[in-house]
């Protein structure tokens, strides 16, 4: 009788260790769920969130256009008429552009020491920028910019912290970026019209940094495209942060500054561009 409630009571001990021990592996694994350090999704895929009102307020855009002469846009010189599109370009002299339209997105493959990604970003500045010719407005200007991203980073440097709660990564990169410049407009009966469309790709190098803690992700990344080409290059400099809010999701918020120098040739005339597209990333993330 006694070996029988013995056994009963080793079997009852058993069941709530077993059960209790369940239910801290299932609290543990909720958890996992929505740490970036034990994540093993290797894909990360994010789409923009527009908010109102806020990329216009907090977005900055700026466009320098010079013809062959490099007049100064600030001393007006009045061209010759008829004159080619390089001339028009070299004495544009009201400039009130303003940043009109923001877009970002990135799609990430990441497994060991290996990463890959894909992102792009699109702005449009203008329309309120004027031609002068012959002490009278005879051209307003919309420019576009449309660029994309496409690079493999090798995984340098890794450091975790004792604890286990936060980790350091340090990547470095090659790539290509492309790049579509759109430079239109109606000259208001005029002869010319403006219809510019540079593109071009080129290579990349960059450093890219992520810190991790917990339910946060922090990325710290700049590079640099053209490899000193004088006549097309470009400076990416961004960072933003990742929290974790759901098993595959995550809400994220930063900034991105992209600088471009394009200088080329249109119609036998001598063209130099400057763009600066700055502003903010808002967007939500999925995990796979």
């Amino acid at each position: 009788m006694k070996r029988s409630i013995y056994i009963l009571i080793l079997s009852f001990l058993f069941v709530t260790t077993a059960s209790s021990q369940d239910t801290i592996t299932k609290k543990e694994y909720r958890k996992q769920q929505k740490n970036f350090l034990l994540e093993n999704r290797s894909w990360t895929a994010e789409l923009p969130l527009w908010i109102p009102g806020y990329a216009g307020s907090f977005a900055y855009g700026d466009i320098d256009i010079e013809g062959e002469d490099g007049v100064d846009p600030e001393q007006p010189v009045e061209p010759p008429p008829g004159g080619a599109i390089g001339e028009i370009l070299s004495r544009l002299f009201t400039k009130d552009w303003y940043f009109k339209f923001f877009y970002m997105t990135r799609v990430v493959y990441e497994k060991n020491r290996l990463l890959f990604q894909l992102d792009g970003i699109t702005g449009a500045i203008g329309t309120s920028v004027k031609f002068n010719y012959n002490n009278k407005e005879v051209v307003q200007v919309n420019f576009r910019s449309s660029n994309a991203r496409l690079y493999g980073a090798y995984k340098f440097f890794e450091h975790d912290s004792d604890n286990s709660r936060f980790r350091y990564e340090l990547f470095g990169y090659l790539g290509l970026r492309w790049h579509l410049q759109e430079i239109y407009s109606d000259l208001n009966g005029a002869i010319n019209t403006l219809d510019i469309h540079p593109m071009w790709f080129e290579p990349l190098i960059g450093v890219y940094n992520q810190f991790t803690f917990k339910r946060w992700l922090i990325v710290a990344q700049a590079d640099y495209g053209g490899l000193f080409d004088n006549e097309k290059y470009s400076v990416q400099v961004l960072g933003f942060a990742y929290y974790r809010t759901g098993k595959i999701t995550s809400l994220k918020f930063g900034w991105n500054h992209l600088q471009l120098y394009d200088k080329g040739i249109i119609l036998k005339q001598e063209y130099r561009i400057r763009t600066i597209l700055s502003g903010p990333s808002v967007g939500i993330a999925f995990h796979f």
